[in-house]
Parts: structure tokens; sequence; C-alpha cells
């Protein structure tokens, strides 16, 4: 029988393309998802998947929806970088506890691996050297970094009292079709929705923030790689392992999808990393993976998406 797998958060942005690819790969598919969550990003595989509507705080929920599965991929996060740190109990609340309970019900069911989502963005901090590799310092200055890494560290716990098995993806900014722009994350589908409504671009800073883009279809077969990994890692970079500042993507609208907006500079926030590019030779090596599609070609795939659905 094929192995199931349950992806926590999967009707989302990332989850919804690792269903696509995992699908592919004949796995049997549950979705874990919020109460009234929309359905688009997974509708076109929803006969193909089992979907469950619950509450990723709810133990019962939690308990009931992990019964009889082999793989575990936990994507869910409540808060985001910019708002984390208004509220670092709602976050612990949400997030950190809710994610103890999940690993403890991983441990009672027998779950193969665990595969848990970072935040390679923020986890690390301000860098000390770039590219910044896996053994870099983490100093996260965000809440939201503070709690992935603080999930990190109690799935090493975990595996050191119990065994569970585990991968940590530390993903950089991924992007392509079926981000929501209205969540607040992901500046390059959040600019693109923006000129397509003809709304002003507003650009914290000067725009020399630099990060390290990659499309999410790539990222989704990472995910794979990871839960057939024999090496003895448990930690990888999932980037493109290059960095592009929002004033060279802005450029790359112009020139690249031919478009024409105005931009308006806003002071910066103290909360955003100056630049951030995440060594991803790991993945490379072990992982057999690399990023397989073009800056560009992701752009063009995020902008007809956009153009075609919101």
């Amino acid at each position: 029988m094929n192995k199931s797998c349950i992806i926590y958060g999967g009707a989302g942005f990332i989850g919804s393309h690792i269903a696509d690819e995992l699908l592919k790969k004949n796995y049997r598919i549950t979705v874990f998802d919020k109460i009234n969550s929309s359905r688009k990003n997974i509708e076109h595989i929803i006969d193909k998947i089992e979907f469950i509507e619950g509450d990723f705080n709810n133990e019962v929920d939690i308990e009931n929806s992990i019964k009889n599965k082999d793989y575990v991929i936990h994507l869910v996060s409540s808060t985001l970088p910019a708002d984390s740190n208004l509220n670092p109990f709602y976050d612990v609340e949400t997030n950190l506890k809710s994610s103890l309970h999940l690993f403890e019900e991983c441990i009672q069911n027998n779950i193969s691996r665990v595969i848990f989502i970072s935040s390679g963005g923020t986890i690390y901090g301000n860098p000390v050297q770039l590219p910044i590799n896996e053994k870099h310092p983490t100093n996260p200055i965000t809440s939201y970094g503070i709690i992935k890494l603080t999930i990190e560290k109690y799935l090493a716990l975990y595996k050191s009292m119990h065994g569970l098995n585990y991968r940590i993806l530390r993903f950089s900014n991924p992007f392509g079709e079926k981000q929501n722009p209205a969540h607040g994350q992901g500046l390059i589908t959040s600019l693109l929705y923006k000129i397509k409504k003809k709304k002003p671009i507003e650009i914290w800073g000067n725009g020399t923030v630099v990060r390290d883009y990659f499309y999410i279809g790539d990222g989704a077969k990472a995910i794979h790689n990871s839960m057939i990994d024999k090496s003895a890692n448990y930690i990888y970079n999932i980037s493109s392992g290059k960095g592009l500042s929002i004033n060279q993507i802005l450029d790359k609208f112009k020139r690249v999808l031919k478009l024409e907006f105005d931009v308006k500079y806003k002071g910066g926030r103290k909360f955003d990393v100056k630049k951030n590019i995440l060594d991803n030779r790991l993945a490379f090596k072990y992982l057999k993976w690399k990023p397989e599609t073009g800056f560009n070609d992701a752009l063009m795939k995020t902008w007809r998406y956009i153009l075609d659905n919101k």
C-alpha cells in the first residue's frame, strides 16, 4: 500500500503545491486545514485526497487526524514576521504549544518522519556572513523567528528523548502560483497584485533590502526528497542561493513583465534584516535538490496566475 502523508496547513499556498507534488509520487494525501478554509488551491485534486477541517489548537482534532499516517508535514503558523512581536504570548499559545502536542501525537502514532517547514528568512537574524549556511548563528529578531527556532529545538529534543524522526527545511522566500496577496506575506505577489489593481506601490525603506527568492514548485520537490533522505542531516536550507533587492525586483517587473507603476518609499522597519541569502549546497549534496526554475520564469508564472485569478 502507498505511504500516507498528512499536511497540516495543506490548503494554503505552500501546502497545496506539496500536495500536488506528493500525489505525483503516489502518496495517499490528507490535507488538514482551518474550519471554513478556502479549498480553491486544492479544488483540482479534492477528489484525490482526504480533506479534514479542524483546529490545529484543538488536541482532539489533532489526535483524530493523525491516525494511520506515515508522514507528517507541519506548515501551520498563525502569525507573520511583521506582526508577531505585537503579541508574543499569542505566538507561543497558538504555534509553540500546538506544535508540541502534534509531536506528542507523532510519538504515540509511530509516525515515520515529521517534516517541519521553518523560516530561513527569520531564524538567522542579522547575518555575520553570506551566504548563510545551516551552521550560522541563529539570533532571530522577531517572535515569529524565535518560535520557529524553538520548534526546531524541540524536534531535536523529541528525537533524543523519544526517537522522533524529523527533517527541518528552512525556506527562504518562496513565491509562485496560489500565493494569497491578502495574507501579508510574500513581497512579490503582494506587489504584483497592487500593480494589477492599479494601487500605489509603497516600499518600507529605500528598496535595498536583499532577500533570497525561489519558486515554490521547486520547494515542493524538496519536501519529498527530505521524506526519503537517508543522510545524517536534520536541517536544510531551501533557497535559490542568490539575493535580489526590492529595487532589483521592481526593475524586473518593468523589464520582464513590461509593467508600469509608481513607487513611494517609506521609513524602514526595525525587524527587517538588511540582507538574507541562504547557502543551499547541503540540500544539493544530500537531498539531490536544487532550484530548477529561473527567477524570470517563476515571475512570469506568478504574474499569469494573478491576472487569471485575483
